[in-house]
């Protein structure tokens, strides 16, 4: 075989493998977009969002959905959370006091799923949430046990637990939870109020996406065989 030729072969050989690489990796990407999209149709995942400059609300949440927050947290990295109450909502300390050191525990775990470096945390006590049982927290979390006024990125916020606390004195957006009594709502000064029982939402300026809890959070929060005790 001559130079040329073998010249022309090696040539074409280079070729067919950056094709083959090619349609390699797009096949390769497909496969990770059609694998991400079914985990998101399952539940195990939500879709991915840019939570940058955002605020996630949650409320009411059973240690099943734990593994679920994580892997929110991963995927929307919001800048700040608020949780409005009863972090470990399978353990109702209001009714079964004794479970005090399965919260503690679950307390720990939530509180460490939420923390990120540049993260603010707050977090509106409920009626089975204690205080004293919580681990020690960074500086960047906030815990109250009344309603809490407060700004994030120019909005304004009020959070508590319980709806009546916030109708007292609504801010612009107003974040709750405890019962599904009380729906989602707008008022006809544009006042927003939220559910954090209903769904998940994150907030920016003049955005609101919504987003569904996973699939057995309300069994797990024993809403129907307490719902007499919330």
């Amino acid at each position: 075989m001559s130079q040329r030729v073998r010249e022309k072969t090696r040539r074409r050989d280079g070729l067919l493998k950056k094709i083959a690489g090619f349609f390699s990796t797009m096949t390769a990407r497909s496969l990770d977009r059609a694998l991400d999209r079914l985990l998101v149709q399952i539940g195990w995942v939500p879709e991915m969002m840019d939570g940058r400059g955002k605020i996630l609300h949650v409320s009411d949440t059973p240690t099943s959905m734990y593994g679920y927050l994580a892997r929110l947290m991963r995927r929307v990295n919001p800048s700040v959370v608020v949780h409005t109450g009863d972090l470990a909502d399978d353990i109702k300390l209001e009714i079964y006091p004794g479970e005090a050191e399965r919260y503690r525990a679950a307390a720990k775990r939530l509180t460490g799923i939420l923390a990120a470096p540049r993260r603010r945390v707050i977090i509106a006590l409920g009626n089975h949430d204690r205080e004293e049982l919580l681990p020690p927290l960074p500086a960047q979390y906030i815990v109250c046990g009344d309603a809490l006024d407060v700004t994030l990125y120019g909005l304004k916020f009020r959070v508590s637990h319980y709806v009546e606390q916030i109708l007292y004195k609504p801010a612009e957006y107003n974040l709750f939870g405890h019962s599904l009594e009380q729906p989602s709502f707008s008022d006809d000064g544009g006042r927003h109020f939220f559910n954090g029982m209903e769904m998940m939402r994150l907030i920016g300026e003049g955005t609101e996406t919504g987003f569904n809890y996973p699939k057995g959070t309300d069994d797990a929060r024993l809403t129907r065989r307490s719902r007499s005790a919330r």
